[in-house]
């Protein structure tokens, strides 16, 4: 019997893992709060050097609003100059640059208690490759959705005298953290509560773990090697310096203060292996006065960080008689010669000698 319910547990856990939510001590975190209702090519199968639709629609199920969110085009060859004919061109068929692939979804806001999320669609037209009359070509489409996010989390830390602790007999444990919605989580490393001897000021620590709960890859968008959306609206271009990185933040309460080794409560965090690590000194003012015999105070944290993920869809492109396939366009500019040539004959034999009319008077 305990073997059965120890098989069970496992199968849950891996129910809440794979569905993209994580269980807190108090609450569940959406870990995918932007959702993809559609990525469709219209139509499909698609006629060669025809107009062709890619529509998308996403939609923010989490509690934060999603800014400078984009989805980013790229896997089948796109023109990259006039008369490319066998490439994916633009709706009027020319060259394709980044921005003409970068869908703009700006304004994927998280929905409220009295309001739902409202989806954001956008669709972009491009003009299929001509292929040969009979062919049927498969091409996929992948498509790169960036986009602006924070998580916030809240932790209670307690701040006990040493004889409070004496006398209620408490005992120390993990700290308990609740997390919002959002592809990166919190948790809060060490014990509460804190225990002081003296009188006046007590220096601690608080270490938290920063980890990607996610599908994507996080990337920095703050500070000084943050990355912004490009101006063109091609959306972001990540480098070394911005990828893999988020901002964490705690935030000081009443006789509670945190330092970072980089900033006053602010620091960079380097994610290895979809994990990060910071610790914060805390600083405890007023011990015997502000905090007397006992003291549970809420520290709010928040990373602010963007967010990459793909997703791919897929359409079919059948060649087609147009009268213009490119294996024929240089017989086809033969035989408009010869067509030429031979209007001119039947111009010469129908119209005969020409009527001059009468000659002047």
């Amino acid at each position: 019997m305990k073997r059965d319910s120890k098989i069970f547990l496992v199968l849950i856990s891996a129910v809440l893992i794979t569905s993209g939510c994580v269980e807190n001590s108090e609450s569940e975190s959406n870990t995918s709060p932007i959702s993809v209702n559609e990525f469709s090519i219209t139509p499909n199968p698609a006629p060669g050097d025809q107009t062709a639709r890619v529509q998308m629609e996403l939609q923010n199920n989490g509690d934060s609003d999603a800014e400078n969110a984009y989805a980013t085009l790229f896997g089948p060859t796109f023109s990259s100059g006039e008369g490319q004919k066998r490439t994916w061109r633009t709706s009027d068929g020319g060259e394709v640059v980044p921005s003409d692939r970068t869908m703009d979804f700006r304004g994927l806001n998280s929905g409220t208690e009295s309001s739902p999320a409202i989806p954001a669609r956008d669709t972009l037209r491009f003009t299929t490759p001509n292929i040969d009359e009979g062919r049927i070509n498969s091409y996929n489409f992948n498509a790169r959705i960036q986009y602006d996010y924070r998580t916030t989390a809240d932790t209670e830390i307690q701040v006990m005298s040493n004889e409070r602790y004496q006398e209620t007999g408490a005992s120390q444990t993990s700290p308990e953290v609740e997390n919002s919605d959002g592809p990166i989580q919190v948790e809060v490393q060490g014990t509460t509560p804190h225990v002081f001897y003296d009188t006046g000021t007590a220096d601690d620590e608080i270490c938290l773990t920063v980890t990607n709960e996610g599908t994507g890859d996080p990337f920095l968008v703050t500070t000084d090697n943050g990355v912004s959306p490009a101006e063109d609206g091609s959306g972001y271009d990540i480098d070394d310096s911005a990828s893999d990185k988020v901002e964490l933040r705690v935030e000081d309460v009443g006789n509670i203060e945190f330092d970072s080794q980089d900033s006053e409560g602010a620091v960079v965090v380097d994610m290895i292996g979809n994990e990060g690590y910071q610790c914060f000194d805390m600083r405890l003012e007023g011990l015997g006065q502000i905090t007397d015999l006992e003291q549970t105070t809420e520290i709010p944290i928040e990373v602010i960080y963007g967010y990459e993920e793909e997703t791919s869809t897929s359409v079919t492109v059948e060649g087609r008689d147009t009268g213009n396939s490119p294996s024929d366009d240089s017989d086809d500019e033969g035989d408009d010669e010869e067509e030429d040539s031979d209007e001119g004959d039947d111009d010469s034999e129908d119209d005969g000698p020409a009527d001059t009319g009468p000659g002047p008077t």
